[in-house]
């Protein structure tokens, strides 16, 4: 460890580091359920040894004139660890932010009793991403399960990690793709770039209702939504069919749905732009054995509302330009981007403190996480993964958001049932109107998963 540090923030980091504001925190929440009871000596030797072996989230940040910011060790002083009874309300405080430059970027907020366990693990963003996080807690429930079962026949494996390695986490280069040359590629980016600068995006307008009494959205703001295993699987022909994915489906309705609310909630026009930022992972080869980390970039969706009366062909624009993403690692450009950027005295902070709409929403995309632990331990008839004296049975989870950009989705799957989660914006939202927006998103889904159950009615009606 004294080989790594005192290591340079990356420019991600030092984005999201910058961008943490009152209201606005740059940091994200991992809530965990469990059948059992959390063994509160195990979990605290599970904590010290997934601290020690992933340095960013044992680290503050410390800025240096001449030098800016870097990541020093922390120590060996424990993170927060808010322990309560499962009848005790899990409340948070008005501001929840993580001070990078006073404490670790990791807290926990544990509740048991009554043969149940949950857990909420707040992260800040500029020490992990969704991967790193699950990466993380991982690691905090092997060394759990070892410490509670020190003389078991066989014990969850860690996953293989190197410190150092994290000296090339920046290294998230842009792959070229035969098929367009260099020079073709930057004029794309120009047009890219000047596009979105001469075409901001709209935010998601407050609800019309917002000036009646409503319920107060509590911090984080995030509600879910879960579908049946059925519904999953018809999202999943009707991708099939349109020879898309079910991410590029549900880009186009959450645009949709976006245009919509604005539409019953505001006034647009044809030319004004709903964008949707898709947080793309960026791990390769490369980044084996590496710690915790944010390894992510973001790519941006954006069309006009005129765009949107074909929805289409609005998706088949939406697979051609994922494709290019894709094959490009597109994301990454963003990250170049902040590289130019920081070589620019200040040019940072102008950025993250502009008033600029960034994007109408974030759509985060993570597939299922608990593949990711249940490699490491046993599952359950369920296939549920089994951690000690715990079984792991449910997850939430939601991004951060920014000003301008009023809510965050976010969309995985959990024992066969896929969810659809929204954390927004509580100066904007209130409890019901975060509903209504979320039950906009979710029923459209609904529809296009429908749609396929309706095409075999009608075929049997036409035999």
């Amino acid at each position: 460890m004294s080989d790594l540090f005192p290591l340079p923030l990356a420019p991600f980091e030092e984005y999201l580091l910058l961008d943490d504001r009152a209201g606005y925190r740059m940091t994200f929440l991992v809530e965990q359920s469990f059948d059992g009871e959390i063994d509160r000596a195990a979990f605290d030797v599970g904590v010290a040894e997934a601290s020690r072996r992933h340095p960013l989230l044992n680290a503050v940040a410390q800025h240096r004139r001449f030098r800016g910011w870097r990541w020093t060790s922390a120590g060996d002083v424990p993170p927060v660890i808010n322990w309560a009874s499962m009848d005790q309300p899990l409340t948070f405080p008005e501001e929840m932010g993580i001070d990078l430059t006073q404490e670790k970027g990791v807290r926990f907020f544990v509740r048991v009793g009554n043969g149940q366990s949950r857990l909420v693990t707040q992260f800040h963003h500029a020490c992990c991403d969704g991967m790193g996080a699950i990466q993380y807690l991982s690691d905090v429930f092997a060394a759990y399960t070892r410490e509670l079962y020190p003389h078991a026949a066989k014990h969850p494996a860690y996953q293989p990690v190197e410190a150092l390695h994290l000296l090339r986490r920046g290294d998230l280069k842009v792959h070229q793709d035969k098929t367009m040359s260099r020079f073709r590629l930057f004029l794309r980016l120009l047009s890219y770039a000047r596009h979105y600068a001469a075409h901001p995006p709209m935010a998601l307008a407050s609800s019309r209702n917002s000036s009646a009494v409503g319920t107060p959205l509590s911090y984080p703001g995030t509600l879910t939504r879960t579908f049946s295993p059925s519904m999953q699987h018809d999202l999943r022909r009707v991708a099939r069919r349109s020879d898309v994915t079910v991410n590029e489906i549900l880009v186009r309705e959450l645009m949709l749905t976006i245009r919509d609310w604005n539409q019953r909630h505001s006034t647009i026009s044809d030319s004004d732009q709903i964008s949707i930022r898709v947080p793309t992972n960026l791990r390769n080869l490369d980044h084996d054995h590496m710690p915790s980390a944010n390894l992510v970039g973001l790519v941006a969706f954006q069309r006009s509302v005129a765009e949107l009366n074909q929805p289409e062909k609005l998706l088949e624009s939406i697979k051609a330009e994922s494709q290019f993403y894709k094959r490009w690692k597109f994301g990454a450009a963003f990250l170049d981007g902040l590289k130019v950027v920081r070589w620019i005295p200040g040019a940072l902070r102008r950025i993250v403190n502009s008033n600029h709409s960034f994007g109408s929403a974030i759509l985060s995309c993570i597939g299922d996480p608990s593949l990711a632990i249940s490699a490491n331990f046993p599952v359950n008839e369920d296939g549920n993964p089994i951690l000690g004296n715990l079984v792991f049975n449910d997850l939430n989870t939601a991004p951060p958001i920014r000003p301008q950009t009023h809510a965050s989705f976010t969309t995985w799957h959990f024992s066969n049932k896929m969810r659809l989660g929204v954390r927004c914006d509580s100066e904007i939202f209130t409890q019901e109107s975060a509903q209504e927006l979320l039950d906009l998103f979710a029923d459209r889904v609904i529809n296009v998963a429908n749609s396929v159950t309706q095409r075999r009615d009608a075929a049997r009606v036409a035999a």
